[in-house]
């Protein structure tokens, strides 16, 4: 290498030097000591305290001076501070700012610590004659510069660091270079993605206005009075408040996708083409709700238009453009006033949320009765040509009883006495108040009218003139019970229903058959399910067949077993009492009905097989009561008919796990050698 090439690589190299130290290198003699305070504890800052906050970018600056062409998503920007302590957008638009998202870029900001303080003469070489950044806070929501403070933010400096300036003051300052990234925000990044900005609580009426094929259908109106919502038109009808509840949850929770137009764009003679553009003029759906002095009015237009063939789609399709109608402030103060929103576009889910029908948001229930308050029930229904009355009564220890009574004679009971009592099944009870207090329609087919001439017609048509059932529930502390008409059955597993209040009320529903199917059996359904009561210890005697073979155990003293018939000898007991906790524990499935027609025979023998029946057992007590059981054929579902031979007429479903359990053979119940 020649003396000519290495003077060269030396010059260079100081030139480097010097541009390091004239751009980057803070002169040692003119630096302070560095303490590294805050910001807002150098100029008095509290985040808390700051009201208002303007910032703007070089772009801007050099676009306004013809030098360079402005970046429209970083435009200058301004945000105030409500009464509520929530950021609002004032410029270049107004909107509702995101609270926690300024809040977070003032912290970071203001908690910024100054490294090092210097005193320069030319801004230039710092950036700071036209800032990247400009940020003017004040504790005051005006515009005089009582407690504002204005900060300009250059070029990077070494040790991760940017320089920055007080507007006000002579000399500049080293901050953390992440204050460029933390001041870089567009409005749209600050704004609140809140499709409607309300409370849910504080929501005292709503309106849904859509629009058909025809044109607009009518408007359905709901008011809140207390925790109660009632729909006020087109019907005047309790709504179901947990379905506007979950709607309002939701729209609260729902968050913008894209921005496509703010308001100042909203305005002016382009407006009404670019509304038609949307699909909002007229809209599809339009929804307003009232949040304690301000109405809210979101209208919901068009889907977007879809990606093109070939092009990737991107990650947000199904979207529909909405916009915020109208901000209307009810207060005295304020009367009148209308500010327009934005248009911006939300997931496509929004359809399903505001496309409701007036059955969506009217209330579905038909009974109105509490069932933990029901002390009585009554059940009432033709059954082959026979009335047949149910009563159900609650008693002092919380158990339920059952009785019923007929019209036609019984033998040995008088005409319209009770034939006996019976222990309610527990279940079935808890079953039936539940299912009829949270028994819903999927239709309406009449509304409520004053009573006339055709009333009885229109409910025959039906099948409720007269009911084909009527229950009747009657609760603690109220005068009338809430009664349910039954009537015809309609298509699809579905019956025609009506609650009480005569032929007046002619509100007539269509409900899923299924509790209806239970409530028709009476008390084949409702009865304790449990087959013998008895006490093991009392059991003297067990009787049972073998095929041909009649198999007979007793233990007339004593615990132990012993057989006595076809031989006698002792008994295994524990094979015999295995069979004994079984007969004791033994339940029903299911009750068989009675065939209509038929009132004393539930279902031909042949078809239960009970005419022969497969098992028989007979157990007697020391009271010299005698149950004997009988064990037929099985039905379509693997269950078996069964009765006991003293009440022929009942007959019962067992499940097919109990009968291998009550099976036995002389072999098994012979004493092991």
């Amino acid at each position: 290498m020649n003396f000519r090439t290495t003077f060269i690589i030396l010059l260079v190299l100081a030139s480097i030097a010097g541009a390091y130290v004239l751009f980057f290198e803070e002169p040692a003699d003119k630096a302070s000591v560095n303490e590294k305070p805050p910001i807002h504890q150098v100029y008095a800052l509290a985040k808390e305290n700051i009201q208002q906050v303007r910032l703007s970018y070089k772009a801007n600056t050099l676009a306004k001076q013809g030098q360079i062409q402005a970046d429209e998503a970083y435009q200058a920007l301004t945000l105030v501070k409500d009464a509520e302590g929530n950021w609002q957008l004032t410029t270049p638009f107004h909107a509702h700012a995101d609270s926690a998202k300024v809040n977070e870029m003032l912290e970071d900001f203001v908690n910024k610590r100054v490294k090092q303080t210097l005193e320069v003469v030319e801004l230039a070489q710092y950036g700071l004659d036209t800032p990247s950044i400009e940020i003017t806070l004040s504790t005051d929501s005006g515009t005089g510069r009582a407690g504002q403070k204005t900060f300009h933010i250059g070029k990077k400096a070494i040790n991760y660091s940017v320089y920055a300036k007080e507007k006000s003051e002579a000399h500049i300052f080293l901050i953390e270079s992440s204050t460029l990234d933390d001041l870089t925000k567009s409005p749209t990044d600050l704004r609140d993605r809140a499709v409607i900005k309300f409370t849910p609580e504080a929501v005292s009426e709503i309106q849904l206005q859509k629009t058909g094929a025809a044109g607009l259908v009518p408007a359905i109106r709901c008011e809140k009075s207390g925790n109660t919502w009632t729909m006020t038109h087109p019907l005047s009808v309790k709504a179901d408040t947990q379905e506007i509840e979950s709607l309002l949850s939701q729209l609260s929770a729902l968050r913008v996708s894209t921005f496509e137009s703010d308001s100042a764009d909203a305005t002016g003679t382009g407006m009404a083409g670019m509304l038609e553009k949307y699909g909002l003029e007229p809209p599809r759906i339009q929804f307003t709700l009232t949040d304690g002095h301000q109405a809210h009015t979101l209208n919901i237009g068009s889907k977007v238009a879809g990606t093109p063939r070939g092009f990737p789609k991107p990650p947000d399709t199904g979207r529909v453009y909405v916009k915020s109608a109208q901000h209307k402030d009810n207060t005295p103060e304020k009367q009148g006033q209308i500010q327009q929103g934005a248009v911006y576009t939300v997931t496509d889910a929004i359809y399903t949320l505001l496309n409701k029908s007036v059955f969506d948001l009217r209330d579905k229930r038909i009974l109105d009765f509490q069932r933990t308050d029901t002390t009585r029930f009554e059940i009432q229904q033709e059954r082959g040509g026979r009335a047949e009355k149910v009563v159900c009564t609650k008693r002092l220890d919380g158990t339920w009883e059952l009785q019923q009574y007929n019209n036609a004679k019984v033998a040995g009971t008088p005409r319209g006495f009770p034939k006996q009592k019976l222990k309610a099944d527990p279940t079935a009870v808890d079953d039936l108040l539940f299912g009829a207090d949270s028994l819903e329609a999927v239709a309406f087919v009449t509304e409520n009218r004053e009573g006339g001439p055709d009333s009885a017609k229109i409910l025959a048509q039906y099948g409720l003139e007269p009911p084909a059932i009527q229950v009747a529930f009657t609760q603690r502390g109220e005068e009338k019970p809430a009664v349910l008409h039954i009537g015809n059955y309609y298509k699809n597993d579905t019956v025609y229903v009506k609650a009480s209040g005569g032929r007046s009320d002619l509100r007539i529903a269509i409900v899923k058959r299924d509790l209806i199917d239970k409530i028709a059996t009476g008390t084949a359904w409702l009865r304790d399910k449990q087959v013998l009561n008895f006490s093991i210890d009392d059991a003297i005697r067990l009787t049972l067949l073998d095929g041909d073979v009649v198999i007979t155990c007793q233990r007339p003293f004593g615990t132990n077993w012993r057989l006595i018939a076809p031989v006698k000898e002792d008994a295994n007991n524990a094979e015999v009492n295995a069979i004994i906790y079984e007969l004791d524990d033994l339940k029903v499935d299911a009750f068989v009905p009675k065939v209509a027609g038929t009132p004393r025979v539930p279902k031909p023998f042949a078809t239960t097989g009970l005419n022969l029946p497969i098992m028989q057992l007979t157990v007697e007590l020391r009271n010299q009561k005698v149950y004997t059981l009988q064990v037929g054929k099985t039905d379509s579902a693997g269950r078996f008919y069964a009765r006991l031979q003293h009440e022929p007429n009942l007959i019962f479903l067992l499940n097919a796990e109990i009968i291998p359990k009550l099976k036995t053979t002389l072999a098994h119940l012979r004493t092991p050698e």
